[in-house]
C-alpha cells in the first residue's frame, strides 16, 4: 500500500491564514474562542488551550473579512504544540451551507487566484 502525504490526501489546498473562530464542542455546552491557523474549502486548523478528542464534532463560526461562516466540523487530529501549553487541531468540514461555501471560496480565490492549467 502506498502511503500518501497529508497534502495529497486533502481534497483542497490549505491557505495559511488567521481569522477569529467561535467553537462549540457538541458533546458539552461550552464555547471557546480561538483563531484558525490555516483554512481550505474542506477543513481548518485551529488552536486550542485544551485537548479535543479525535472524532469530536464542533460547531464553528469563522469570522471572515466580509462574512461569518457557520459550519459543523469533525476533529481529525489534535496535537500539543512544541514548547507551548496549547494544542493544534485539524478539522474536516462535514456541514456547510451554500452561502458559507461561496463566501469561503471567494475569499480563498482572492488570496490565491486559480492558476491556469498547462496543457
Amino acid at each position: 500500500m502506498v502511503n500518501r502525504s497529508l497534502e495529497e490526501r486533502r481534497s483542497s489546498p490549505r491557505v495559511g491564514i488567521s481569522f477569529p473562530v467561535e467553537c462549540k464542542d457538541l458533546s458539552c455546552p461550552k464555547y471557546f474562542y480561538t483563531v484558525c491557523k490555516d483554512l481550505s474549502l474542506s477543513g481548518i486548523k485551529i488552536i486550542s488551550s485544551n485537548f479535543i478528542p479525535k472524532d469530536s464534532f464542533l460547531k464553528l463560526q469563522v469570522n471572515l473579512v466580509d462574512s461569518v461562516v457557520d459550519l459543523k466540523a469533525k476533529l481529525i487530529w489534535c496535537n500539543k504544540e512544541r514548547l507551548s501549553d496549547r494544542y493544534s487541531a485539524g478539522l474536516r468540514f462535514v456541514e456547510i451551507n451554500d452561502k458559507g461555501k461561496k463566501s469561503l471560496s471567494q475569499l480563498l480565490e482572492r488570496i490565491f487566484p486559480p492558476q491556469p492549467k498547462i496543457a
